[in-house]
């Protein structure tokens, strides 16, 4: 590798810098070129104390780290081959010489031959074997396969096969000193190589984060676009996608990349449908580590169809070709991709020679016409099925014309079922989930053949990846067989496989991961009860103290609890009948309104500047929408994302506010149908915006972990405080005291609203999502657990608790003395504030369980409660005896808090519609 030795004897005086360690928050290290040489030239000084043979092979045993570059530019000075080891799988020392540890003891006892101390940093290198061997000469470094191509090889990449081609496409990306490249891709896999070496040969930065950032899709879009601010991006697609739509916009309108480059999977088509600058160039890449490391490139532009997108044009020294079954080289028609080269080659297992031109099978389908080459999937994704030829990509690509939707298709042989499994976001309920697969397989059914229907359909958030980064068809099975075993399962062992598939994690060799919490991995809130739904379904186990761990638990902590845990059967109680619902007098519906999605926001009712009753309403199908009180649409928009916050109107009554998914905070005049400004966070917004007594400001919480202040005219930024966890839960204002607010973490805070300043904070049982109440100078906060925490309001001392019999995420609502609240445990509470003490009144049992807030009610002296249950039944209760009035089931879920107006229920419902509902007949 003279190339790169020469690079960086230009570059060994220069403080230009050459690498970035950051988190989401800042940048924690770096290190410039001229650091790196010196670096460098201390592990070169203490390897030839150490390697004295010539082409050795040093197993690098470590995490990407800033120090990685200076190693391997030692070892090619010293002309030796690395290869990466990960510290999280078992090791494979075949023909490997020596290993370098960071920071790190082997589990096995090899000779300790050297401790290198670098900045308070310890490596420590291992001898392996002493036997000599030709395999390394000339080589950069050893790559193993992920056996997506059939049985795992040990590739023997040569120098002159990799930095021709880092070389080129440094030409073709036009790389240059000032950009910013991510080095994300896993070490084990060759497109990191690319990374790295674009940027040594081009003075360029290279940034890394930890782990634990790179596992959590939030977290690493703003380590790389907000921190670091990344211009050349390479990744896989499955990775790509783990982003949510909303960073998804951002990434490719509103941040400073430049190049986007995706590979080791078909181009995601999805991309197409989204605008981009102009200046932000797309390219797919197409290869293999046989011939390391891309072969081809082709730009994407505008004229880009859906159909087919082209692998692209051969890189230099390099040859591509599609071949029939009878090996011959085609011009048109399907057949198979191989790829070779005169000069550029690499060596497969013990392979010390290979003929030229070199050619390899890369295992691939290509279409070829009038010299263009369309992958068109693997030769082992072509099975029989009923006696005919099924191609599974060729299903992806109808799924995807005909729906929008990626999929992912696997031919079980064990089983002898084809899977279909498909990306669909947010996913409000199982019983949503349900009904969009049956809209699903009634859709397939009219455009798939018979042989190309799955057998087996399932929706996911994100599709798991392996190793390398690519979708891992093995878990996917194993996806699969959770659902038909019909043997009983270990539920630590269904708990751990629920938890990486809510995640997209592959499953395998995730010890590394112990000690990390679902939140950490970049989970949602929504996914942990999908999570613990779907446990419950397959386990037959309830555990409150199960979902409690899962909202702030790490992983090892929560299959303790189920391993220490004993487990009982679920006895699942029967809804209530038709004849149980007749006896009651019924509610009639008004009208409704078709919000074309779930509607699980709650309305707000407001009176405009005409004193005109208006209802403003969201839903997860992004419309906002104001109607007058007959139902009538005053205004409609389409937002960024979901909508499942309450908005706020000014005291003017001319703006609203309303919080989204995109994370964005909308100030809206629907008088004059437009938008005044927005306000961007760095996550979604569940928690609804709050005007401070002046008027003048709103304050709100994100799942970004802060709590803003903003102007309430301009949208200007006054103060921003970060917290421990996400705000899901409203906040509460006393002029008296701040700003209360609690998080997903269950802390419970105390601000200052004139600068944010955090004047106490308390740790909670759980996770907070119900919105707390002041009282009498006292704090109630309700939490997951059921528990509901009694806090002094001035110095956040502990009163009291209160402990009900199942998971609460409903918010407190108070008439008089009296604190009501719904329960999972289907009851709905009144409880009366005695002292500094919440006392259990009386409660009343539903037909199910209550995730929205009650709304409590004093009409001309008569006090009634208003209480939804999930199942979609709205009550009207008697307050003085818990006896239900009259109650209505709507034909959907609902976890919309119902709002009571002038005799008026309006509450939302996952049937897509907001329901205006008579109380009186």
């Amino acid at each position: 590798m003279d190339f790169l030795i020469n690079k960086f004897n230009d570059f060994k005086h220069s403080n230009k810098t050459a690498m970035i360690v950051c988190d989401n928050e800042k940048i924690l290290a770096t290190k410039t070129y001229k650091e790196i040489c010196e670096i460098s030239a201390t592990f070169e000084k203490e390897f030839r104390v150490s390697l004295t043979n010539d082409n050795l092979c040093v197993g690098l045993r470590m995490e990407k780290n800033e120090y990685l570059p200076s190693i391997i530019l030692s070892l090619q000075v010293l002309h030796h081959a690395f290869v990466y080891i990960p510290t999280n799988v078992a090791m494979n020392t075949i023909n490997i010489h020596y290993i370098l540890t960071f920071n790190s003891d082997l589990d096995r006892k090899f000779e300790k031959t050297r401790e290198i101390l670098i900045n308070n940093n310890t490596f420590t290198l291992w001898k392996i074997s002493t036997i000599s061997t030709d395999l390394f000469k000339d080589v950069f470094c050893i790559m193993h396969t992920s056996g997506s191509t059939g049985e795992s090889k040990s590739i023997r990449i040569q120098n002159k096969c990799i930095e021709t081609n880092a070389i080129n496409l440094g030409h073709v990306f036009k790389i240059t000193s000032e950009d910013i490249i991510f080095w994300g891709t896993p070490l084990s896999f060759d497109p990191s190589l690319i990374e790295l070496l674009l940027a040594l040969f081009n003075e360029s930065t290279l940034v890394i984060t930890s782990y634990k950032t790179y596992l959590n899709p939030t977290a690493l879009y703003s380590a790389l676009f907000r921190v670091a601010r990344v211009t050349f991006l390479q990744t896989v697609p499955s990775i790509f996608l783990r982003w949510s739509e909303t960073c998804i916009k951002r990434l490719l309108c509103d941040s400073e990349l430049r190049l986007l480059a995706f590979g080791g999977e078909a181009f995601p088509k999805d991309l197409l449908g989204y605008p981009r600058r102009e200046d932000l160039s797309v390219f797919n890449l197409y290869g293999i580590t046989e011939l390391s490391c891309w072969a081809t490139v082709h730009r994407i532009t505008e004229e880009t169809q859906f159909d087919d997108i082209p692998i692209g044009g051969a890189l230099d020294e390099t040859i591509v070709e599609v071949r029939n079954d009878a090996n011959e080289v085609i011009e048109r028609g399907e057949g198979t991709i191989y790829i070779g080269s005169n000069s550029r080659g690499c060596l497969i297992n013990d392979e010390l020679v290979t003929d030229s031109p070199r050619f390899r099978n890369t295992g691939d389908l290509g279409f070829v016409a009038n010299g263009i080459i369309c992958y068109k999937g693997r030769t082992n994704g072509v099975v029989k099925r009923f006696g005919l030829r099924v191609n599974l990509a060729e299903i992806e690509e109808i799924v995807f014309k005909e729906c929008q939707l990626t999929s992912k298709c696997v031919w079980s042989d064990k089983y002898k079922k084809l899977l279909c499994f498909t990306i669909v976001k947010n996913i409000a309920s199982n019983s949503t989930k349900e009904k969009i697969l049956d809209k699903f397989r009634v859709k397939l059914l009219k455009v798939l053949r018979t042989e190309y229907f799955p057998d087996y359909f399932e929706l996911l958030e994100t599709f798991p990846t392996s190793s390398h980064g690519k979708i891992d068809e093995k878990t996917l099975e194993e996806y699969y067989s959770i659902h038909t075993s019909s043997q009983r399962v270990n539920p630590v062992d269904l708990f751990q496989k629920l938890w990486f598939k809510y995640l997209g994690i592959y499953n395998n060799n995730t010890d590394d991961l112990e000690n990390y919490s679902f939140f950490e991995m970049g989970g949602k809130s929504i996914n942990v009860i999908q999570l613990i739904a779907e446990f419950k379904l397959l386990s037959n186990i309830d555990s409150s103290r199960l979902i409690e761990a899962v909202f702030e638990k790490p992983l090892n902590e929560c299959k303790n609890i189920l391993i220490k845990q004993a487990c009982s059967t679920i006895q699942t109680e029967s809804t209530p009948n038709t004849e149980d619902y007749n006896k009651y007098k019924p509610m009639k519906v008004s009208w409704k309104y078709d919000m074309k999605s779930c509607v699980d926001s709650s309305p707000l009712i407001f009176t405009d500047r005409f004193n005109e009753a208006r209802i403003a309403i969201g839903s997860f199908g992004n419309i906002f929408a104001v109607l007058d009180e007959n139902g009538r649409e005053i205004y409609k928009t389409i937002l960024g994302g979901s909508i499942e916050c309450v908005p706020a109107v000014s005291p003017c009554k001319n703006f609203i506010y309303v919080g989204c998914y995109d994370g964005i905070m909308y100030c809206i005049n629907f008088h004059a149908n437009r938008t005044i400004w927005s306000f961007e966070t760095g996550d979604r917004i569940k928690c609804s915006p709050l005007f401070l007594n002046d008027g003048a400001r709103i304050v709100f919480g994100s799942y970004d972990n802060y709590v803003y202040c903003l102007s309430s005219q301009d949208g200007v930024k006054i103060w921003s405080t970060k917290l421990d966890g996400s705000v899901s839960a409203n906040l509460i204002e006393r002029e008296k005291f701040g700003i209360f607010a609690a998080t997903t973490r269950g802390l419970s805070y105390r601000l200052s609203e004139t600068d944010g300043r955090i004047l106490w904070s308390y740790k909670c049982e759980s996770p907070v999502f119900g919105t707390p109440l002041y009282s009498k100078e006292l704090l109630l906060v309700p939490s997951v657990s059921g528990v509901v925490t009694l806090l002094s309001a001035d110095g956040g001392r502990l009163a009291s608790k209160f402990q009900s019999d199942g998971r609460v995420f409903s918010s407190l609502a108070i008439i008089e003395d009296y604190v009501v609240f719904g329960c999972h445990d289907r009851c709905l509470y009144v409880a009366k504030l005695v002292d500094e003490e919440l006392v259990l009144m009386k409660k009343l049992s539903l037909d199910g369980e209550i995730s929205s807030t009650p709304c409590v009610r004093d009409w001309n002296g008569f006090k009634s409660i208003i209480a939804a249950t999930n199942v979609g039944t709205v009550y009207s209760i008697n307050f003085d005896d818990l006896v239900i009035n009259r109650l209505i089931r709507l034909p959907g879920e609902v976890f919309s808090s119902p709002v009571e107006y002038n005799n008026k229920v309006y509450v939302g419902c996952r049937d897509n519609n907001l329901y205006c509902i008579s109380i009186t007949m």
